[in-house]
């Protein structure tokens, strides 16, 4: 697809309010109302419409950004003692599995939490406390997958650090990088990371992949691994927006259709094949077209064009939202998990938080460590109202 064609997608998707999973954690209503709903591994930020930021979950590596690694259930007010954030600055935030980032407006980025694969790009070890990310130059965004990271640039270009055992990070070797590398891609338009590979999608619609290649995520060949950004074939498919799972990728194109391929162990990809790995791009069957559209390891979700939300995948523990719990090696085909006006979702590690048009947030999944955002530990399966609501009055 041409980059003028491009452009016109990208901006019908804005003016119909939807963002771009793993591209940007804003949301913007029609009205004008901004918000964050983030979502990571077992923890999540969201910022209302009055600019209050808040945090919850999982914190055993200080991934809230809260200075400390202490738990707590509680959804709190973040809020910080370094003297060189200012919280009403923050532009967006992004987290991963377990370390997240603080994007400014001045365009400087703070990193948090886990430091094991060098995604803070410091020297080896666990961080609790705010670390600068060192960056050549100010990032229009970033995307994290399980150790590694991208950063996409105002002008096109695509740097990557971090955990590099499949080439995720795409500068030639396997080799950890705590330095960020720029890449040889000119004129990118959106980044996603996946578990443990990469994807990109320049403005003429080509997509670009690295990295793990074990389940034909870049390429139908027998590589185990793509060190440096190849070319993916993707037929005639005119791609809107680029996501992935942990080892599959999924992609929604123009006219509203998903297209999934790489692993299925757990149904992820959106239909039956007893398990087998899918080498090329394959349609998803859903009743109608797709407008929004995230994912994470092992389960998948879509919003449709009537406002209802459909997920699939992995359901072990009722992160699916659609009221009941698979077993550990079961996954789910599609199926709806709510019904009208959806704008927004993210899914985490066995859990999912979603945004109705009013502002109210539902969740459903595990809550080992409060991720619910409802404050107790208790798991559900369902899909309802967490008792909160970012459109404050």
């Amino acid at each position: 697809m041409h980059k003028r064609a491009l452009s016109a997608v990208l901006m019908l998707c804005i003016l119909c309010s939807f963002a771009f999973p793993a591209v940007a954690q804003i949301y913007e209503s029609k009205d004008g109302k901004s918000v964050i709903i983030a979502v990571g591994g077992s923890f999540a930020y969201t910022r209302d419409t009055a600019g209050v930021i808040r945090v919850w979950g999982d914190n055993q590596f200080g991934q809230l950004g809260k200075g400390h690694n202490s738990q707590s259930f509680k959804v709190m007010e973040f809020k910080t003692k370094n003297p060189n954030i200012d919280v009403s600055q923050i532009r967006d935030i992004i987290p991963a599995n377990d370390y997240s980032f603080l994007c400014m407006n001045d365009g400087t980025v703070w990193g948090v939490g886990n430091n094991s694969y060098l995604p803070l790009t410091v020297s080896e070890g666990i961080y609790s406390t705010h670390v600068k990310i060192k960056l050549p130059e100010a990032p229009k965004t970033l995307a994290p997958g399980f150790g590694h990271v991208l950063a996409l640039t105002e002008n096109g270009e695509v740097y990557a650090w971090g955990r590099n055992s499949q080439g995720q990070v795409g500068c030639g070797n396997t080799k950890k990088m705590m330095t960020p590398v720029k890449l040889s891609l000119k004129n990118i338009v959106q980044i996603v990371a996946g578990g443990k590979f990469s994807l990109a999608l320049d403005a003429d619609g080509q997509l670009w992949g690295w990295g793990d290649n074990e389940y034909h995520t870049i390429s139908p060949g027998n590589d185990p691994y793509i060190l440096t950004p190849q070319k993916i074939d993707t037929g005639d498919i005119d791609i809107a927006v680029i996501e992935a799972c942990g080892a599959s990728v999924v992609l929604l194109d123009t006219q509203g259709t998903l297209w999934t391929w790489g692993h299925n162990d757990m149904q992820q990809l959106g239909y039956d094949t007893k398990g087998k790995t899918v080498s090329v791009p394959t349609p998803v069957p859903l009743p109608k077209p797709v407008t929004y559209v995230a994912a994470y390891s092992s389960q998948t979700y879509a919003i449709l064009e009537d406002g209802s939300l459909w997920s699939w995948g992995n359901n072990s523990y009722g992160q699916l939202g659609q009221g009941f719990r698979s077993s550990s090696t079961e996954g789910v085909l599609p199926g709806q998990c709510y019904d009208h006006d959806v704008v927004f979702v993210m899914g985490g590690s066995l859990y999912c938080l979603a945004m109705l048009k009013d502002g109210t947030i539902l969740s459903a999944g595990i809550s080992k460590f409060g991720q619910l955002g409802e404050g107790t530990p208790d798991s559900k399966y369902t899909l309802t109202p967490n008792g909160m609501n970012l459109f404050v009055n």
